[in-house]
């Protein structure tokens, strides 16, 4: 029977595991094309939102049905294929931090 894993929160909070996902998903140009690509999509509708005056809370509303995978899946991927499971409350965390650095780095080419 296979090792069960899993990222708990206090180990999350304790280590550099955050360093260690975002590390992980820069060295895999195909999956880091696609968090760049969600953020991207991200800020398109973040313009959208901020023409058309609909508040922040559209952002978030519209960006699931738009985009497939969604950085959720991708982050559950990503944290599953190195951790194995990981609480809600920590994927948030990492997506998150995916999408930060996706949009440094994609604010550093314009």
């Amino acid at each position: 029977m296979g090792e069960i894993r899993h990222l708990s929160s206090t180990e999350f909070s304790k280590g550099r595991h955050l360093e260690r996902i975002v590390a992980a998903a820069r060295a895999d140009a195909g999956f880091w094309l696609m968090v760049k690509e969600r953020e991207m999509e991200r800020q398109a509708i973040g313009a959208e939102v901020d023409r058309e005056g609909d508040g922040e809370d559209a952002i978030d509303k519209s960006a699931p049905a738009r985009l497939t995978p969604t950085i959720t899946e991708l982050a559950d991927d990503l944290v599953s294929r190195m951790f194995g499971t990981c609480p809600p409350e920590v994927l948030v965390i990492i997506q998150q931090a995916l999408l930060d650095a996706a949009r440094v780095e994609l604010s550093a080419v314009r």
